[in-house]
Parts: C-alpha cells; structure tokens; sequence
C-alpha cells in the first residue's frame, strides 16, 4: 500500500497514521479516566449526567488541539470515512484504511492504560440503557454522530473558523453525548466502544448498531456536505497548485507532485494574487 507513494507522501501518511494511534489513545485515556473519576465520586448524584459529556469532549478538544498539525485530529473511524467520501485528493482509500487501523488500535491502548493504571476502574463499555429499543439506539448513534462529523467537516477542513475549529468539535462532541448519553452511551465512534468492550470483555445488547450507527451519521454528514457544494455554497478553502510535469493538481502544502512525485507544483495566479 505505501509502496506505490513518493517519500513525501509515506512520510505524511506514516506521521499521520502515528498521530491518529497515539491521539486516540490519549483521547479514550483522558475521557475514560475523567469519566470513570466522576462514577467513582459522585455515585448516586446529577453530576456524572454533565461532567461524563464533558470529559470526553474537552479529552477531545485537547487532543485536536495537540495533534491536528500532524495527523488531522480525526479519531474516529467513522469520520475516516466521511473525509474519504468528501475529499478523496487529500484522503484516498489507502489513507483512510490506515488511519481507521490506527485508530482501532490507539483506542484498545488507551483503554487497556486506564484499565491497567487506575484502580478499580469501573467498566466504560458503552451499552444500551434498559428500554430502549435497537432502532432507537441506532438512529440515536447515527443522528449524535451526523452533527460532530459536521463540525469537522465544517470547522477542520473548511473555512469558517479554522482556528476555533478544535474548541467547536469538542463541544459538539460534549453537546451530542449530553442528548445520546442517558440512552447508548454516547459512542459516536467505533474506537471508542470497540477498546473498552474487548478490555472489559462486555459487548451488551445489539452490539452492532456502535458501527453502524455512527458509520451511517457519518454518511450523511458527507451527504450533507455534497448537498452545499451541489447548491454552491462554499464551504471549501482549499487551495490547489498545478505540477508542471503532468498538471496535476495538488494540495499547497504538498511539496512534490501526489501523482509523479516531481518538482514543486505551480502556484496558480489566483493563489499568488491571494497571499499577497
């Protein structure tokens, strides 16, 4: 798979796929522990039903915050996919496999840490509150995830308040698991619910809509997404330079063509007259 990249891009994919383990990690290892700290102290009062949400979505504003320059700050195989059905130029299938195998992997390691590390931790599986039906989760799961996966989409990648873009994506996640919480536990991610189900050895009732789920709300982000740039509302700030080799276009970032791997590319004089 990455023997068919330049050295460039195997660098760029080898850093990111580096950042998405390690940022993953930490994202559950903070979440998890802020969450399990409140379980463990505030047994029986209101506060767990705030201060839960608000672990895992500040645990994910810092880690944005940390590892975005590197990786994208994603986290969530889920939304891997929604940026491969959005923007296949910067993440084609061969990224995006290896990021979500990434991400899979840095959750199972923060989540054996907190189970390691903290004593006593109680399990943090997400499961199925008692009455509430499969259909009920799943559509929760998907609805919950369709309005982070757009606060990425919208805040990351896209022009409006890049800058802020980490504080808006962890308070959406914050906002999404005070509405989803009380009934699925608030996965919005399969990371997130696969590590700490194969720690815990617990996997629960209908297991299966915390993939799908949240894979679906993704979807129709991206579907959401196409819908804005079909009525050319633009939402995109990226901009692209020319090789002069072959005329392929390519992210201003890249150094070296994505297609033929030489040269610099050409700036476009629309893209010169805007720097200036």
């Amino acid at each position: 798979m990455l023997s068919s990249l330049n050295v460039d891009q195997r660098h760029k994919y080898v850093a990111g796929a580096f950042g998405e383990f390690v940022g993953t990690a930490y994202f559950l290892f903070m979440g998890v522990g802020g969450a399990v700290n409140f379980l463990n102290n505030a047994a029986g009062s209101p506060l767990p039903g705030f201060a839960i949400p608000f672990c895992f979505g500040f645990s994910l504003f810092v880690n944005v915050f940390i590892w975005a320059p590197i990786s994208g700050g994603v986290f969530n195989p889920s939304i891997t996919i929604a940026l491969m059905a959005t923007n296949p130029k910067d993440f084609p299938w061969h990224r995006g496999i290896l990021y979500i195998v990434s991400q899979f992997l840095g959750a199972l390691f923060g989540s054996w840490l907190i189970d390691l590390i903290q004593p006593e931790a109680p399990n943090a599986a997400t499961l199925l509150a008692d009455g509430v039906s499969v259909a009920q989760g799943l559509f929760m799961e998907m609805f919950a995830t369709s309005v982070l996966t757009m606060a990425v989409l919208i805040l990351a990648g896209e022009r409006y308040g890049k800058y802020l873009a980490p504080f808006g994506i962890g308070m959406s996640l914050f906002i999404s698991a005070l509405c989803a919480g009380p009934y699925t536990g608030a996965s919005l991610n399969p990371a997130r619910t696969l590590g700490p189900a194969i720690v815990a050895n617990q996997y629960g009732r209908a297991h299966w809509i915390y993939y799908v789920g949240p894979t679906l709300g993704s979807l129709l982000a991206a579907g959401y997404w196409h819908i804005l740039n079909i009525l050319n509302i633009n939402v995109v700030n990226r901009k692209f330079n020319k090789c002069e080799n072959c005329n392929n276009e390519n992210p201003k970032e890249i150094k070296a063509c994505e297609r033929c791997g030489k040269g610099e590319p050409k700036a476009d004089k629309h893209d010169i007259e805007s720097q200036n």
